[in-house]
């Protein structure tokens, strides 16, 4: 991600995890083969089909997950034919797209749920017909532990990431002498624990800094940029003075944004995007004042570990509950020129 900057060795994470125990994009998802032309892995054995079911490739994010699972595909030498389907963070369309996987013979499957819970009955399903399923990006919360089907959890901490949004805006925030500033932060309710998490981390850092703060937590069911600034529109109607705005995703902070420009109010107000867009991307390179930083974990490695840690499955390895991802990067304008985020593909043209 960084210029420079030294990459998570999924190698490394190989060792971890044989363990004893358990904003818009135009790409559509697409099929690939391992070891295809011009790859420097030859091609052995006969083809897998493994699944990747994508939360929703609305949030360009879920692109470069793709991207490290194709990346770890060519280099494996194994003959791997992915197919990729996008959820539209929807609920009932991810669940026939894992049925349909399933019946077009995949050995395994990549998920990355569109909620903490919904997909766990067609998880347990596929489980008991062989299917290996790797939980990716958002951690599951079955009701019953034995429904806990998954091989792996391979995830960021959202704790943290939420932690680094709030570190940003704490900064900011003492800029401004205030003793009780109001911050808000939109949350995805329909992400179960993992918008729990995110908004517990940044409010705890704020609350620490000012135990005085007024956070308001918004909940935006569909978590998209149009839904989003509808609702910021609501929130800025009844706060006439808001100080920091983070959220979720950038899909949502965008939305937000989009609100206070139409209400002329965006000089007044500083925005932290989390997870990765080109256009806040763009912002903070370009010195908008509106937008202070950017919470960023790379998603290529996340799709590389998640599908390294399934075939590392289906070769008959014992996995651990979770695989460890690195920690979160803020991007802010200080620091945006150590970053190649214009070469990063899965953000779009």
């Amino acid at each position: 991600m960084k210029k420079g900057w030294v990459k998570f060795s999924v190698a490394a994470l190989a060792l971890s995890v044989v363990l004893a125990g358990c904003s818009n994009s135009d790409k559509e998802p697409a099929s690939s083969s391992g070891g295809a032309s011009g790859s420097p892995a030859a091609v052995s054995g006969d083809q897998i089909v493994i699944g990747g079911a994508i939360m929703n490739l609305g949030w360009p994010w879920y692109q470069g997950a793709i991207d490290g699972m194709n990346n770890y595909a060519k280099e494996s030498g194994k003959n791997l034919k992915l197919q990729f389907e996008d959820g539209k963070f929807d609920i009932n369309t991810q669940i026939t797209q894992l049925e349909n996987m399933a019946q077009l013979g995949a050995k395994g499957i990549v998920v990355f749920p569109v909620d903490g819970k919904a997909i766990i009955p067609t998880m347990v399903k596929l489980h008991e017909q062989g299917v290996k399923i790797v939980v990716g990006d958002y951690p599951q919360s079955p009701d019953n532990p034995e429904d806990a089907v998954w091989e792996t959890f391979v995830g960021h901490d959202f704790k943290e990431m939420g932690k680094a949004a709030g570190e940003i805006a704490v900064n900011y925030l003492k800029t401004l002498n205030k003793d009780n500033p109001t911050v808000v932060y939109l949350s995805v309710p329909a992400s179960g624990q993992a918008s729990v998490d995110r908004y517990e981390g940044f409010s705890s850092v704020i609350k620490a800094a000012f135990p005085n703060a007024n956070v308001i937590e918004e909940g935006d069911p569909k978590g998209d940029r149009n839904s989003s600034q509808t609702l910021m529109e609501n929130v800025l109607q009844r706060n006439k003075s808001i100080d920091v705005v983070s959220g979720h995703n950038d899909a949502l902070v965008l939305g937000a944004y989009n609100a206070a420009v139409s209400t002329n109010r965006d000089k007044d107000l500083k925005f932290i995007g989390l997870a990765g867009d080109k256009e806040v991307l763009q912002f903070i390179q370009d010195g908008n004042p509106s937008w202070i930083g950017e919470v960023l974990q790379d998603p290529v490695v996340l799709g590389e570990v998640a599908l390294e840690a399934l075939m590392a499955s289906l070769d008959g390895k014992e996995l651990g509950e979770t695989t460890p991802l690195p920690k979160p990067e803020t991007i802010t304008p200080e620091n945006i020129n150590n970053y190649d985020w214009k070469n990063w593909s899965w953000l779009g043209k």
